[in-house]
């Protein structure tokens, strides 16, 4: 109950923390106005809150005071100032069927909250935060962004909660890397069922499929997509990891999948870390290298499609293939 309550008063102080973000200075009218279904006692004390710790100044009528962020807003970590309003710094030892672990062991894993389940993964908590408490601040702090939480580097999980050490971090990154893998493992047995009949399909497939390639990737990899006759997807293989060149792109490597799954079609697919997509000049003499060889052995390449962060090319459209 303690840590569902702390969790609401975390989410209620940080929507009023972002609305006074938003103006340099502004009126209490102003924001009721704006945050219109939070209790205008409550605004004011995190307005009264931050004047006290001297990040807001208030000048002008006693009647109707404004309110402007001073110098200090440039060093205002917003996530540590609420935590330090919400989480008191000791907890009380909850009865061992209200645990985490017993929870899980007893109701199974759909039942807990995203804040037990980090708190299993922590293990351990400090002296004066215990693993339940830092599990609740990462549930706060992050909500039901799970993608978020695992692009986060050590050091920025620290500040969220002192309890994170080395152990924790490699068990959350862990335990979230293992979910990614079933996302896409899921999505691969899916993949059979996608019909390539165009240049957008096949960008939409590839969007898709290879949404964590282009999202998270530091290294280029390639990779090759299988179709059938039909050019049904069957399946898609990573053929290398690094730099993409000559020696690493061979058609050997690359067509190997596609004579052992009797493919009658590939799309070619790469990714550049850089967020730019657009080929370089070894990325277009290895495809066309690419093709002659493809065209020896009876395949088509339907496209060489690169994919960066927010963009993604086809050298189809791009009229290089």
């Amino acid at each position: 109950m303690k840590a569902s309550s702390d969790t609401k008063r975390f989410s209620r102080y940080q929507t009023v923390v972002n609305v006074l973000l938003v103006n340099d200075s502004f009126y209490k009218s102003d924001t009721y106005e704006a945050l219109k279904d939070e209790e205008k006692t409550f605004i004011g004390r995190v307005i009264t809150e931050l004047v006290k710790d001297g990040y807001l100044t208030k000048t002008g009528l006693k009647t109707k005071p404004q309110y402007a962020w001073s110098k200090k807003k440039n060093g205002f970590n917003a996530g540590r100032w609420i935590d330090q309003r919400v989480f008191t710094p000791t907890v009380k030892r909850s009865p061992s069927d209200d645990r985490p672990r017993e929870r899980l062991l007893r109701l199974g894993t759909a039942e807990l909250k995203t804040s037990e389940l980090l708190a299993i993964l922590i293990r351990s908590g400090l002296q004066g935060e215990s693993a339940m408490q830092a599990g609740e601040k990462l549930a706060a702090f992050f909500g039901n962004d799970l993608e978020k939480l695992s692009l986060q580097a050590r050091g920025e999980l620290k500040q969220t909660s002192r309890a994170i050490g080395e152990t924790a971090y490699c068990q959350i990154m862990a335990a979230l890397e293992l979910g990614k893998r079933m996302a896409n493992q899921q999505a691969g047995e899916s993949a059979p069922n996608y019909k390539i009949r165009s240049t957008s399909d096949a960008l939409a497939f590839c969007k898709q499929h290879f949404a964590r390639l282009a999202r998270e990737a530091r290294q280029e990899e390639f990779h090759v997509v299988l179709l059938d006759e039909k050019h049904n997807v069957i399946k898609s293989e990573k053929i290398t990891v690094g730099l993409i060149n000559k020696s690493l792109a061979h058609p050997r490597e690359v067509f190997n999948p596609a004579i052992r799954e009797s493919a009658s079609a590939v799309i070619l697919v790469h990714n550049h870390p850089s967020g730019d997509p657009t080929p370089s000049q070894d990325d277009k003499t290895i495809t066309k290298e690419l093709k002659k060889a493809a065209e020896t052995l009876g395949l088509r390449i339907l496209d060489h499609i690169i994919l960066s962060k927010d963009k993604v090319l086809s050298m189809v459209e791009e009229k290089i293939l």
